[in-house]
């Protein structure tokens, strides 16, 4: 799988953590999840994340939960060792995989 450039690398270390779009490139880069799949989640065009990730663009309202979510995912995956993952095959079961368990411990259930 094609790694982010060091551009990206160096302007997502650079960038404001507390904003949701930098965290989630902080995620997405340490799960090597690549950003057209990120793009696609949202339904926005990979500049659009590659500037969530930089802190150039805020992230909608809208967005905010779910990237809430997605991070707290791929965090658990990297802490557990399932990614980053050598094909995006197994990058996406392990989101899926670690999606369910998150899901099946929050409150609501």
């Amino acid at each position: 799988m094609r790694q982010y450039s060091a551009r990206i690398y160096e302007a997502v270390a650079a960038a404001d953590r507390t904003q949701p779009g930098v965290q989630l490139g902080c995620a997405c880069i340490d799960a090597q999840v690549p950003v057209q799949v990120v793009a696609k989640w949202f339904g926005v065009s990979r500049q659009a994340i590659y500037d969530w990730f930089t802190g150039n663009t805020g992230v909608r309202q809208k967005h905010e939960a779910r990237i809430e979510s997605i991070v707290k995912v791929l965090n658990r995956a990297v802490d557990a060792g399932a990614l980053p993952a050598a094909t995006l095959a197994e990058t996406m079961m392990a989101i899926k995989q670690y999606k369910e368990v998150i899901k099946n411990e929050s409150p609501q259930n």
